[in-house]
C-alpha cells in the first residue's frame, strides 16, 4: 500500500528531529542555531554531525555519500539509516513518538539532575510549529493585558507592582477568554492548542481569568507558562501540563553573584519593581527543579538569600532547599519575614520597604556569621574594616564610589530594557600621582564584564573576585542612579519658592490689572511694541496647563522680530515647562517618554525645520496623542516583534515662520499671529536696543531676573482648575467659512484662559460628582470682553485669505498707487506699475516683494500685465479698501451680552 504525501508529513511534524536523536544517547550541543554531536556512522574525535532545528534537517560532513549522493535527510531518514530498516518501516516505527522506543530510548529523554555535560543542551523540546504558536499565543495575552485593564488592575492596585517597564519586559500577559474570537483557522490549530495545554478538552482556555507569565529556558524558548488567578478561588495557580520546567529570569544568575531566591512569581516581580533585580522564584515551597540548580551551577552564582513566606510551611522549605543550595558550594543566607507575611504583602504594606527588606538581608548576614568559627569572624571583622574605606558621592553626570579603598569613577550612563552601558574609570595611586584604565561596558553583557574585569586585575593587581564583587556593587549603584536621577528630576523641576517669591508671585495673581503688569513686565525685559500679541502669547503659553492649549504661530518676514518674541515668552515660563527645538525629523516626537510632554509648551524657531513631524504635531494638537508601531527586539527571547511607543498630549505648541502659504491643515490648528513691520515700530525698536546701553539699560537688566523669576512663580502657583462659561450660550461667532469651527474653539478657549489666569481673585467653588470632589471657577463678563479684543484682531486676521505680510505689502502699493494718481490725476485703474517701483517706496527687499506678490496674483488682487524672465513686469491693481473682508468675527457686543444675561437670568 502506498504511503500518502500527508502522511510523511505528519510524521516528520510529530517526531522532533532533536528529540529523535539524544533518544538514542547522542550528546548534541548548541552551536547559534543548531546543534553538533559526534556522527554514530562513523568513529571521529571532532564533531561533524550537524541538526537543523529549524528545517528539521540532519547532515554530517565526515560520512561517505550514498547512492543518492546524500550524506544527511530527515527524520524519517535518520531512523532508517540508524536501525538499519527501510523506509516504509521507519514510517512505522515514527507513527507514534514514545511508544516507538526502547525503555533505554525513554530514559534518555527523562528529566535528569543536571550535569556539567548536559547544561548545554536544552531539558525540553518542542518541534518549530508548536514553538511558533505557544509563541503567538504569549504575544497575544501580551497584547490584550495592555488593552485589558483587569490584569492591569491587579497588579498595580493590588499587587502594588506599578513599574509598567516590568510588563513590557517579562511579555506578561491576560486571558479573558478571546483567544478563540482571534485565531483565525480554527481547524488543526485547536488541536495543537489542546496538545500544548492553552486549550482543555472542552475547548476553554486553561488560563481564563488569569495573569500570564511565560517563562524561558537558557535557550530564549518559551517552554512554560504560569497563570495567577485575579480572582481568588480554589486553585489560583496554573502551568501548563506536564512537569514544571524553565526558570522565570533565569537572566539574573548571569548578571549577578548573589541571588534572591522566592517562593512565586509575583514575589519576584515585588523585589523586581523594588529596584532588586537579582531575583529567581521557585515553583512554590516544593518548587526547586532541577533547572534551578542547572542555571546556579553554571553562571557560578556564589550565594542565595533565601526568602520565603514567615509561615511555619515557608520555614520547612527553606530548611529543607538550604542543603541543596550547599551541596553545590554556594553559601545560603535564609531571610525571615514576618510572621503571616510573604514578599509581595510586606513591600505592599510596610513603610519602607526597600530599606527595611536592605535590613532583613544584613540580619541573614549576620545570623549566618555568628555560627561560624573564630576564624571566620577574624575574617567578618576584617571585611567590616574594610567597608568603613567605602564611600558615594554622587555627581551631575555619574558618580564616584570607593569600595575597600579601591577608587572608580562613573559616567555617561544609559539605560534600555536589556542595555546597561556606562564608562567606568579605574583610579590607581602610584607615589602620589593618579593613574588611570578607562573603559565603557555593558554591564548586562557577561562578555563584557568579563573583559573589563581581567583588565582592572591587571591593572589594580587585585584577584578575579575581588574585582568582580566591586562591578556587581558598582553596578548596582548604576541602577540607583538611575532611579535616584529619575526621582531628583522629578522633585526638582519645581524648586520649593521663598516665602518673598512666593508672595511676589501671588501679588501678581491678585493684580486686577494684570494684563498691564505682563506689558510693563515684556517693555522692561527689553520686547516693545505688539501689545496685543504679547498678551495672546502668554495667555496661549498659560494654557499648556488646560485640557485644551491654545497654539500660536508668528507668521512675519525676516528680522522682524519673531524668535525675540517667542523667547521672550518662553523665558516667562519655568525651564521645566517647555522644550524647544530648532529643527526635529519626521518621527523624533514618537520616541519620546510617554508623558514628556504633557501640558507642556513645544517651541520650534522655524516651521521650515519640521520637515515631516507636522504630522505628528498635528496629531497630538487634534488627538491628545501619538502612537508609533515599530518592529523591535524582545528583550527576553531575542525575537522581532511589533512594538508601541505612545506619547501623550496636551500640548501647546509655539512656531516661528517667514512662510507665506501654510497648507490648510496645518493652518486651521493655529492662532496667526504677525509683528508690527512698520517704520515706527521699528524706529521704536532701535531706541529699545540703544536703550540696553544706558544706565537704564543695565537697571532693567538686573530687574529683568526679578520679573523672570516672578512669572515662573506665578506659573507654578496656577492650580488645576475647572473653567466654567455660564455664558457660552449667549455668545456668537462668524459662520462665513469652514474654518470657523476651529477658531470658534480657539475663541471659547481664550475665555476660559482669561479667566483661568484670574483663578486668585475668583471665588473657587465645588462639587461632587461620582464620588469625586471638582473644584472650579466661573467666567466673567471682563474676560469675555477682554477675548474679544484680542479675538477680534488675531482671529480676524487668521480668518483671511491674505497672510498679514502679504495683505500689507497690497496696503502699501494700494498707498502708492493713490498718490501717484493724484498728481498724474488717472484713475487707479489704469495705473501700472514695476517691482522696482514698489521697492523704492515700500523700502522692502526684492526677494520678499516677489515672495509676497505671488499670492496677491494667485488671488487676484493683482493682475500682472506683460513679463518674463530677462524682461521688465507690469502690474495693475485690482483691489479698493472697500471690497476687502471685515477682520471682525461676529462675536457679540459686550453691552448686548450683558441684556441677554440679564433676561437670562445670569448673573454678571
Amino acid at each position: 500500500m502506498r504511503i500518502s504525501k500527508k502522511e510523511i508529513d505528519d510524521i516528520k511534524q510529530s517526531n522532533d528531529l532533536v528529540t529523535i536523536i539524544q533518544s538514542k544517547g547522542i550528546q548534541l550541543k548548541k552551536k547559534g542555531q543548531s546543534y553538533v554531536g559526534l556522527c554514530p556512522f562513523h568513529n571521529e574525535k571532532t564533531p561533524s554531525f550537524i541538526v537543523d532545528p529549524m528545517k528539521q534537517l540532519w547532515n554530517c560532513f565526515g560520512c561517505p555519500p550514498d547512492s543518492k549522493g546524500s550524506t544527511g535527510g530527515d527524520v524519517i531518514g535518520f531512523i532508517a539509516k540508524y536501525d538499519n530498516i527501510n523506509f516504509r518501516e521507519a514510517i512505522e516505527k515514527l507513527k507514534t513518538n514514545t511508544s516507538s522506543l526502547n525503555n533505554t530510548e525513554i530514559e534518555n529523554l527523562k528529566l535528569k539532575k543536571p550535569t556539567p555535560k548536559d547544561q548545554d543542551t536544552p531539558p525540553f523540546n518542542l518541534i518549530p510549529k508548536q514553538q511558533k504558536l505557544l509563541n503567538r499565543v504569549v504575544e497575544l495575552y501580551h497584547t490584550t493585558f495592555i488593552k485589558n485593564e483587569q490584569g492591569l488592575k491587579y497588579l498595580i492596585e493590588k499587587r502594588k507592582i506599578n513599574d509598567t517597564s516590568i510588563f513590557k519586559y517579562f511579555k506578561i500577559g491576560f486571558a479573558n477568554g478571546s483567544l478563540l474570537e482571534i485565531i483565525p483557522d480554527k481547524g488543526k490549530i485547536i488541536d495543537s492548542l489542546k496538545d500544548l495545554g492553552i486549550l482543555n478538552d472542552r475547548e476553554h482556555e486553561h488560563f481564563f481569568g488569569s495573569v500570564i507569565f511565560p517563562i524561558y529556558d537558557l535557550f530564549g524558548n518559551i517552554i512554560n507558562i504560569y497563570g495567577r488567578k485575579i480572582k481568588d478561588q480554589e486553585n489560583n495557580h496554573l502551568y501548563l501540563p506536564g512537569p514544571r520546567r524553565g526558570i522565570f529570569n533565569w537572566q539574573a544568575a548571569k548578571l549577578y553573584n548573589e541571588i534572591i531566591l522566592t517562593e512565586s512569581i509575583i514575589d519576584s516581580l515585588s523585589l523586581f519593581n523594588a529596584g532588586f533585580k537579582n531575583t529567581i522564584p521557585c515553583y512554590g515551597i516544593n518548587g526547586v527543579i532541577s533547572d534551578h540548580l542547572t542555571v546556579l551551577q553554571k553562571y557560578k552564582v556564589k550565594s542565595v538569600y533565601l526568602c520565603f513566606d514567615g509561615d511555619d510551611a515557608g520555614k520547612k522549605a527553606t530548611k529543607a532547599i538550604a542543603p541543596m543550595l550547599a551541596d553545590l558550594n554556594i553559601k545560603v543566607y535564609p531571610i525571615m519575614l514576618p510572621c503571616g507575611q510573604d514578599i509581595n504583602s510586606f513591600f505592599s504594606l510596610v513603610a519602607n520597604p526597600k530599606n527595611e527588606f536592605k535590613e532583613l538581608m544584613i540580619k541573614a548576614n549576620l545570623a549566618i556569621d555568628t555560627t561560624t568559627d573564630k576564624e571566620t569572624i577574624k575574617k567578618t571583622a576584617k571585611k567590616a574594616a574594610k567597608e568603613k574605606k567605602n564611600s558615594y558621592q554622587k555627581g551631575k553626570y555619574g558618580f564616584e564610589v570607593t569600595l575597600s579603598g579601591r577608587e572608580y569613577e562613573i559616567i555617561g550612563i544609559s539605560r534600555t530594557p536589556t542595555k546597561l552601558k556606562a564608562t567606568v574609570k579605574g583610579i590607581k595611586r602610584d607615589m602620589g600621582k593618579k593613574r588611570f584604565h578607562v573603559d565603557t561596558i555593558d554591564f548586562y553583557s557577561s562578555k563584557s564584564r568579563t573583559v573589563f574585569i581581567s583588565a582592572l586585575c591587571d591593572f589594580l593587581g587585585e584577584t578575579e573576585d575581588v574585582i568582580s564583587d566591586d562591578i556587581n556593587r558598582i553596578m548596582e549603584h548604576i541602577e540607583e542612579y538611575g532611579q535616584e536621577a529619575a526621582e531628583d528630576k522629578n522633585g526638582s523641576e519645581k524648586k520649593q519658592m521663598t516665602e518673598t517669591e512666593q508672595k511676589e508671585a501671588l501679588d501678581f495673581l491678585k493684580n486686577p490689572n494684570i494684563f498691564d503688569e505682563i506689558l510693563a513686565d515684556f517693555e522692561t525685559v527689553g520686547c516693545t511694541g505688539d501689545d496685543t500679541n504679547k498678551l495672546l502669547c502668554y495667555l496661549a503659553a498659560i494654557s499648556r496647563k488646560m485640557e485644551d492649549p491654545l497654539s500660536v504661530m508668528i507668521q512675519s518676514r525676516s528680522a522682524a522680530g519673531k524668535s525675540f518674541l517667542q523667547d521672550a515668552v518662553l523665558a516667562f515660563m519655568p525651564d521645566e515647562d517647555y522644550v524647544k527645538y530648532t529643527r526635529l525629523t519626521d518621527q523624533s516626537l514618537f520616541y519620546k517618554g510617554r508623558d514628556s510632554l504633557v501640558h507642556k509648551i513645544l517651541a520650534i524657531e522655524e516651521l521650515d525645520g519640521m520637515d515631516g513631524a507636522i504630522y505628528s504635531i498635528r496629531s497630538i494638537q487634534s488627538s491628545k496623542k501619538i502612537t508609533i508601531a515599530y518592529t523591535g527586539k524582545d528583550p527576553v527571547t531575542g525575537a522581532m516583534s511589533t512594538e508601541e511607543n505612545t506619547v501623550d498630549g496636551p500640548i501647546m505648541v509655539f512656531i516661528t515662520t517667514t512662510q507665506v502659504d501654510i497648507d490648510g491643515e496645518t493652518a486651521s490648528r493655529f492662532i496667526f499671529i504677525s509683528l508690527d513691520e512698520s517704520r515706527q515700530m521699528t524706529k521704536r525698536i532701535l531706541e529699545k536696543q540703544r536703550e540696553k546701553h544706558t544706565m537704564e539699560g543695565l537697571i532693567n537688566k538686573i530687574n529683568s531676573e526679578q520679573i523672570i523669576k516672578k512669572h515662573r512663580c506665578a506659573n507654578n502657583l496656577l492650580k488645576n482648575l475647572c473653567v466654567i462659561n455660564p455664558y457660552s450660550k449667549l455668545l456668537t461667532f462668524t459662520s462665513k467659512s469652514l474654518r470657523a469651527r476651529r477658531d470658534h474653539m480657539k475663541y471659547l478657549n481664550l475665555i476660559l484662559v482669561i479667566a483661568f489666569l484670574f483663578q486668585y481673585q475668583r471665588e473657587v467653588k465645588k462639587m461632587r460628582l461620582n464620588g469625586k470632589e471638582i473644584e472650579y471657577i466661573t467666567v466673567e463678563l471682563a474676560d469675555i470682553e477682554k477675548a474679544n479684543e484680542i479675538a477680534n484682531e488675531v482671529l480676524g486676521m487668521s480668518m483671511e485669505e491674505l497672510s498679514s505680510p502679504s495683505k500689507r505689502l497690497l496696503q502699501l502699493i494700494h498707498e502708492m498707487i493713490m498718490a501717484e494718481c493724484r498728481k498724474k490725476k488717472i484713475n487707479s485703474k489704469e495705473y501700472q506699475f514695476t517691482r522696482r517701483q514698489i521697492r523704492e517706496y515700500t523700502g522692502w527687499s526684492d526677494f520678499q516683494i516677489r515672495t509676497h506678490i505671488k499670492q496677491l496674483i494667485d488671488l487676484e488682487y493683482i493682475h500682472m500685465i506683460k513679463g518674463k524672465w530677462g524682461k521688465e513686469y507690469i502690474y495693475e491693481i485690482n483691489y479698493t479698501p472697500e471690497n476687502k473682508n471685515s477682520s471682525l468675527i461676529g462675536q457679540i457686543d459686550i453691552e448686548e451680552l450683558k441684556e441677554k444675561a440679564k433676561k437670562a437670568k445670569l448673573s454678571y
